[in-house]
């Protein structure tokens, strides 16, 4: 019973955690890595032994790196090859050599100091895509380029786990070389799978029409891999990574990715809770001055290496820093690999306690400071002694273009309802913008029929950049009906005039919009009904 009740306390704190982060516009795993510092056996010990949170934590990890794995392509790989081998091989490579040397200049041996260099470079997948996916920052300059960046890490993850065991003097039973050579097969065969293999095998589930089988057959993917992994010597992390990059070539890994997005969802609560109890706030405390000048110490380190990178693949001035304070955390890849060197004593207490500290002060500060980070950019410039010669270098936009029409019409959601719209509207003449979140639903004939605005529609930046506040009317068409109150809410806030029509499953929810703003609401419910009404045969 004690991991059922630890579970409920996770859980609870994973809500109440979330809420407070979203009142406070702050990223979810700010919320979870602070919770899990307050309550763990080092707080205020609502769950004193994370023995079993640990276990929970692991299957987590495995969701968490298999989504991430979905989401990675290696045909996006291919058309961001200068980006991913340039700037993401630099700043990775630059960052081990550094951050050894510095380690190795405080008396540490040099197998240890590689392998704090390794757990260093590294930055935070997790925080910097969810950020830039609500704010539609995937697709501009500095978006390409930590991106990039982020697909070189977990990239070169793969051989860092690999080489992992031979910097813990495992080489001489030869297990080490073994583990590579299986590690190097079993890439190699997941190229193949992803390829040839599991698009063939995912087709024929899909085609049987059973969503539950779908969802059955891709957790049984993700768990079988990461299951021979470890039979094989190797991580269960890298099993389930491997396990994601044979599921992203298939053309169904949008669909696998939606399927799995809830329970990576809960579970990444869980691991990033369970990252903040490993932290001792005793330990932090009576080190506070030395973790503090530490973290300011490597998050500056970082973000100059990622801006000298990026000027070489000349980005502009303002991209480079934005970029620079986006990924200058350490990420959840860090605490994975810091794991396997703990099991090999690559880490003492110490050194583990210091690390852990350094990483989520670091994903703190970060979670604050990068939905600000264009602005902070552009701050900085202004403020720069030399503004007029920065300025010269700086010719590229910072953030994507807003939108130029006034007296328009905005459509949130651009599923099948809002193309629809949208054709209507274009063969009316009627000039109007799109605000969407998936960028798969985005053809290219919709950009030649309306300005396009990549983002969250719960986002105040994206729905400006959209000119909602001059908007003729909004209508929203996003099927979630917490987001159609958020967005109605938001868009009547900067817009007093703008007629505002919104569409909802059921009708009872009607006078709740009503009263948070919509001036129509159309129930799917009773649109329906209407619609097979007059089909009827009387």
């Amino acid at each position: 019973m004690n991991i059922l009740f630890d579970l409920v306390i996770i859980l609870s704190i994973s809500v109440v955690a979330l809420y407070i982060s979203s009142r406070l516009k702050l990223p979810s795993i700010f919320g979870f890595l602070v919770a899990g510092i307050l309550v763990g056996p080092h707080g205020v010990e609502m769950i004193s032994t994370i023995s079993e949170v640990n276990t929970m934590a692991e299957i987590g990890v495995l969701l968490l790196l298999f989504s991430i794995g979905i989401e990675f392509s290696l045909e996006k790989l291919l058309q961001s090859k200068k980006y991913v081998l340039i700037g993401g091989a630099s700043q990775v490579f630059i960052s081990i050599i550094l951050f050894t040397g510095a380690a190795i200049l405080l008396g540490i041996t040099i197998n240890q100091a590689l392998f704090i260099g390794m757990l260093l470079a590294m930055s935070s997948t997790a925080i910097v895509l969810q950020l830039f996916q609500e704010k539609g920052w995937m697709n501009t300059l500095f978006g390409k380029n930590s991106v990039s960046i982020l697909i070189f890490q977990d990239i070169i993850i793969i051989p860092m786990m690999l080489i992992t065991p031979f910097l813990g003097g495992e080489e001489q039973d030869l297990s080490a070389i073994q583990n590579l050579l299986i590690g190097i097969g079993l890439v190699v065969l997941v190229v193949l799978a992803a390829r040839k293999l599991v698009p063939g095998i995912l087709r024929n589930i899909v085609h049987t029409g059973n969503p539950e089988l779908f969802l059955m057959s891709i957790i049984v993917i993700c768990f079988a891999t990461a299951f021979v992994t470890n039979v094989l010597g190797l991580k269960l992390a890298l099993g389930a990574f491997l396990a994601g990059l044979i599921i992203s070539e298939s053309e169904y890994s949008f669909e696998a990715l939606k399927n799995v997005m809830p329970f990576k969802k809960i579970f990444t609560a869980i691991f990033f809770i369970s990252i903040g109890m490993l932290l001792n706030l005793g330990f932090l405390v009576d080190h506070i001055g030395l973790i503090i000048l530490l973290t300011l110490s490597i998050m500056l380190v970082k973000l100059i290496i990622i801006f000298c990178t990026t000027m070489i693949l000349n980005l502009g001035v303002r991209n480079a820093i934005v970029s620079g304070l986006v990924l200058c955390q350490v990420g959840e890849f860090a605490f994975i690999l810091s794991k396997a060197g703990m099991d090999l004593h690559l880490l003492s207490d110490f050194a583990y306690q210091i690390f852990l500290s350094i990483s989520i002060i670091s994903m703190i500060i970060s979670a604050v400071i990068i939905s600000s980070a264009p602005k902070l950019s552009n701050a900085i410039v202004r403020n720069f002694p030399w503004k007029s010669w920065l300025i010269k270098l700086d010719e590229k936009n910072c953030l994507p273009s807003p939108c130029t029409l006034t007296d328009h019409t905005v459509i949130i959601g651009y599923g099948p309802g809002g193309k629809r719209i949208g054709k209507h509207l274009h063969k009316k003449n009627i000039p109007f913008a799109v605000v969407e979140l998936n960028e798969r639903n985005i053809e290219e004939g919709d950009q030649e029929m309306a300005q396009v605005i990549i983002g969250n529609g719960e986002d105040n930046e994206v729905l400006q950049r959209a000119a909602v506040e001059a908007a003729r009317q909004v209508i929203v068409t996003v099927s979630d009906p917490a987001a159609t109150e958020d967005i109605t809410v938001k868009v009547r806030r900067l817009n007093h005039q703008a007629k505002i029509v919104v569409r909802t499953r059921y009708q009872q929810e009607s006078e709740r919009l009503h009263k948070l703003g919509a001036d129509h609401v159309v129930p799917e419910e009773t649109s329906v009904a209407d619609t097979i009404t007059g089909a009827l045969v009387i």
